[in-house]
């Protein structure tokens, strides 16, 4: 911070210090490129064109990043996910439906309150839901974030999926996922397999690679880790928004060594 601040106290004039605040803005946008794996050529564009290319990056990318956050408004899209929480908890007070009961556990999930998320949820499976398809869904979602193979899967043998295609791939992904941390490999494989054919996103090919990876097939489990990384630096902004968990986790990965990975 002191070297911060002699940068910009060298030259007090309006202009020169407006000038110095626009490149360190331009420097925190490059390491948060880096750090986000937004595609190399935001460092193009934010070192040739510091003030436009700022503005450019934050309507592209931060903007509906925060946007993406939840709420329905700006301001409730811009708004700390605690005040969230405490509003999803008001209108299912006011108004406890399932669906209200549902939005409050993802708000909890995403705050990393997986352990309430998952208790909240599990209360909409009563009365008419109690054989819902997509309530026992995100039910057990929640017991798999908790490494609860066992409810899971029970949970997911409920579900009957013969007239709902996305349904039945989230289904798979699930049951991929809970198989894998069953270490029942070959049986997660083929699950994850058939949703990766078809499912919009990196989280079954994420999950595949870990059971490549978890039955020594370590050079297969690398290419795909570096595929989802490659992937998510070519794509678009909204790809990136959805899949920048798997990215990090890809990424992450790759780091590990593989005989770590083999002592778990």
């Amino acid at each position: 911070m002191p070297a911060i601040l002699d940068f910009i106290s060298n030259d007090w004039m309006p202009l020169a210090v407006l000038t110095k605040l626009a490149w360190l803005v331009q420097i925190g946008l490059m390491v948060h490129v880096l750090k986000t794996g937004r595609p190399y050529w935001w460092f193009w564009v934010l070192f040739s064109a510091p003030l436009i290319g700022g503005i450019v990056y934050f309507f592209v990318e931060l903007l509906p990043e925060r946007r993406s956050s939840g709420g329905s408004g700006l301001f409730a899209r811009l708004k700390p996910r605690s005040w969230r929480i405490r509003d999803a908890r008001a209108t299912l007070e006011e108004t406890p439906t399932v669906k209200t009961r549902l939005a409050l556990a993802e708000e909890l999930s995403d705050a990393g309150q997986t352990a309430e998320a998952h208790a909240v949820a599990a209360e909409a499976l009563s009365g008419v839901f109690k054989d819902d398809p997509h309530t026992l869904a995100e039910v057990a979602r929640y017991a798999i974030e908790l490494s609860h193979w066992d409810e899971a899967l029970a949970l997911l043998a409920k579900i009957n999926t013969r007239a709902d295609r996305m349904l039945a791939l989230d289904v798979a992904l699930l049951q991929g996922r809970a198989l894998l941390g069953a270490q029942r490999y070959a049986e997660a494989e083929t699950e994850l397999r058939t949703a990766a054919e078809r499912y919009v996103g990196e989280e079954p090919r994420y999950f595949l690679a870990n059971t490549l990876r978890a039955t020594r097939r370590e050079s297969e489990a690398s290419a795909l880790f570096q595929e989802i990384r490659t992937r998510f630096r070519k794509a678009g902004p909204a790809w990136r928004r959805t899949e920048k968990r798997w990215y990090r986790l890809a990424t992450a990965a790759l780091k590990q060594p593989a005989a770590d990975h083999y002592k778990k």
